[in-house]
């Protein structure tokens, strides 16, 4: 959508990008098309146009689809038996991504289903455009919540596997709840400059009048703080956690080389083991992992984009505006997926979706021991 604050991950570049329209009064939907300054812009262009008119209905089957299954996640990992550090920051991830999606959904249906891509004072009345104002300023702050988590996440991750004797301590639940807190007060602060810099203004053209999201970008000061806003939000919430999430998988997969060196030369010598508890460990471990390179697959290339837009000319205009309803799509896929990680990676959930939603169980030791105490009955 060429026209407004389109989309939750990139509604500052999407302002940046509109600031020539609000100037000359005048939408890119109607616009001629510029000189292309990179190479592929023609066919990125041309390949944003074709699927904006399938993302609306695509993104509000995801969202749906989404927010169902990150609800059985919040259920499922606070049940009793699923307390832990890891969990609790999960249920966190979980809540967030829900409230990315529940963002979304009004916003898909209103600017893409129910009155198209184009500027019409239907699509762009006062009130719709409150709402996209809101939206603007809450998606940025749980998808950035969302991030932060992810990161937050595998430095748990990292300090149980590498520092075992200090796991208790160091990854308490007390801790990871501490954590979620301070990381949801941090992003409250770090993104108040995105709700100053942006402001909602009317437009008259020959259709009647339309109300936009637009940028704060009169004097001195607002351009000012439109800067140090946009270069907070490109690097701070974009290539920093990209940054430390690649290097924290790394350690990662290390240290699990490390222990599980360890662990063979340790049953090589017959010392007595845990196997089962290892397995679990090492299963847990390879489950965040994916989690967190889906997540780097993801994000990693809005990162680099993000950073490209403030420093090369038209870059917005030419390559990141065209793919942006791409880009949301794929985030939104990746913030619905973990269900689907969790059920196939882990047991334990497993057992404990099926236990609570449809009353089976699926531990294989309760079933030995009904079927050994059957037997004895039998007997």
């Amino acid at each position: 959508m060429e026209g407004d604050c389109c989309a939750t991950w990139r509604p500052l570049l999407d302002l940046q990008r509109n600031l020539s329209v609000t100037m000359n009064v005048s939408s890119l939907a109607t616009s001629a098309t510029p000189e292309m300054h990179y190479a592929g812009a023609e066919a990125i262009s041309y390949m944003g146009q074709a699927y904006r008119g399938y993302h609306g209905y695509l993104a509000v089957t995801v969202c749906v689809i989404g927010i169902l299954a990150n609800v059985c996640n919040i259920v499922v990992l606070t049940r009793h038996n699923m307390v832990s550090a890891t969990n609790c920051i999960l249920t966190g991830l979980a809540i967030s991504d829900s409230l990315t999606m529940v963002a979304y959904l009004p916003f898909a249906l209103h600017f893409y289903c129910l009155y198209g891509t184009k500027q019409s004072p239907e699509r762009n009345s006062l009130p719709a455009v409150r709402f996209l104002f809101f939206y603007a300023c809450f998606s940025v702050v749980v998808h950035t919540v969302s991030i932060w988590l992810t990161v937050t996440l595998a430095v748990f991750r990292y300090i149980s596997v590498r520092y075992p004797h200090y796991r208790k301590c160091h990854c308490s639940v007390r801790r990871a709840k501490l954590a979620i807190l301070f990381v949801w007060l941090a992003t409250l602060v770090v993104c108040v400059p995105n709700l100053l810099v942006m402001t909602i203004n009317e437009m008259r053209d020959v259709t009647g009048s339309v109300w936009i999201v637009s940028l704060r970008m009169e004097t001195p000061t607002e351009r000012l703080m439109h800067s140090f806003n946009f270069w907070i939000q490109a690097v701070v919430v974009k290539l920093i956690p990209c940054g430390g999430l690649t290097v924290l998988s790394l350690l990662l997969l290390r240290t699990m080389k490390k222990v599980q060196r360890a662990r063979r030369k340790m049953h090589m010598a017959n010392c007595v083991g845990n196997p089962h508890r290892e397995r679990a460990t090492n299963r847990t471990t390879a489950m965040l992992l994916t989690v967190v390179v889906l997540f780097l697959i993801t994000e990693f290339p809005q990162g680099i984009m993000s950073l490209l837009s403030g420093i090369l000319p038209s870059f917005v205009d030419e390559v990141y505006g065209p793919l942006g309803d791409i880009m949301d799509i794929f985030v939104l896929i990746n913030t619905s997926v973990n269900f689907v990680l969790y059920c196939t990676m882990s047991r334990d959930f497993r057992k404990t979706f099926c236990y609570t939603f449809c009353g089976m169980r699926l531990d294989d030791d309760h079933r030995l021991s009904t079927a050994q105490r059957t037997s004895a009955a039998a007997l």
